[in-house]
């Protein structure tokens, strides 16, 4: 008979439970719904043909000689997949060369004493030069990465443009940077796709819930375990079996330390802390003008 007791107690608070989360669950359903019809309108618009046919179809310049030709060869065919994903042009540069002091500006015809501003219009004018951007030669949607290797200047320029200028803060820029810095002095080839990475998860615009899909289901499965174990445990203590005694107003009720869970609102957010790995220090974000009249974004770290 109190087996038979415990068990309705326990299908009571259940139902309770499931009645007074009902809103909740409708709520997170709907906005799951509008995701998936989002995701779809979208794949059926298919991509955004590429319009621009002035750029050459090179994206990786190993001028510095850091890649294998496979890992060359990789790169080009995870830019060519991140590209017609985001619509966006995607270049790699490495060098290795003097870009500060009088001499660099005598040998290299350098307007600047400065490592960074020169770092700046050699990557702006690579873009500009070749005509890189997704929709068209000219302020066209797209980024580079350039690389300089030369010892003593090692570090690398982001140059931004068109979509990519417009979406992308010093944060962000400081975010792709310092994942090229993380990996560049071990494994070039994982830096630099570090690099087409974290450009792609910052240009993703594809519709997403803003909360973790583990806040929706499994911290509700969790709140109904607690509440109905709290209700056992305390049948158990007081040897008396009512629904009233875990099911106030119609409401659930879970009692001592699981209070706290319905009290609270649980969200999980990764953040995005700078790390460093070679020391050095980060500048330029923000919107300039190249020699050749283009609008950019850029900034740079240098180790």
């Amino acid at each position: 008979m109190t087996d038979n007791m415990e068990n309705d107690v326990k299908k009571e608070a259940r139902r309770q439970y499931l009645r007074y989360f009902r809103f909740w669950f409708i709520g997170i359903g709907i906005l799951a719904l509008l995701c998936i019809v989002m995701a779809l309108v979208k794949q059926l618009r298919g991509p955004v043909p590429r319009s621009n046919t002035e750029a050459p179809a090179e994206r990786v310049y190993d001028y510095a000689d850091v890649l294998t030709d496979q890992e060359e060869e990789d790169l080009r065919r995870y830019i060519a997949e991140t590209e017609e994903k985001l619509q966006i042009d995607i270049v790699l540069v490495t060098f290795s060369q003097s870009v500060e002091g009088e001499d660099a500006m005598a040998q290299y015809g350098l307007r600047s004493r400065n490592w960074e501003q020169n770092m700046q219009d050699i990557a702006d004018d690579f873009w500009d030069e070749n005509h890189y951007g997704y929709n068209r030669g000219f302020e066209g949607d797209g980024v580079l990465l350039l690389h300089n290797w030369y010892e003593g200047q090692n570090g690398e320029h982001l140059s931004t443009s068109g979509s990519v200028e417009r979406a992308f803060s010093v944060r962000d820029i400081d975010r792709v940077l310092y994942a090229v810095d993380d990996y560049y002095a071990t494994n070039p080839y994982k830096a630099y796709r570090a690099y087409v990475k974290e450009v792609a998860e910052l240009m993703d615009t594809s519709p997403r819930l803003p909360f973790s899909w583990v806040t929706v289901f499994v911290l509700p499965i969790i709140i109904a375990c607690v509440y109905a174990v709290s209700g056992s445990a305390q049948k158990k203590a007081t040897n008396t079996v009512a629904v009233n005694a875990y099911v106030a107003g119609g409401k659930p009720e879970l009692h001592d330390r699981t209070d706290g869970f319905l009290r609270k609102s649980v969200a999980v957010r990764k953040i995005e802390t700078p790390k460093s790995s070679g020391g050095g220090h980060s500048g330029g974000g923000g919107h300039h003008r190249s020699s050749s009249g283009a609008s950019h974004g850029g900034g740079s770290h240098r180790h």
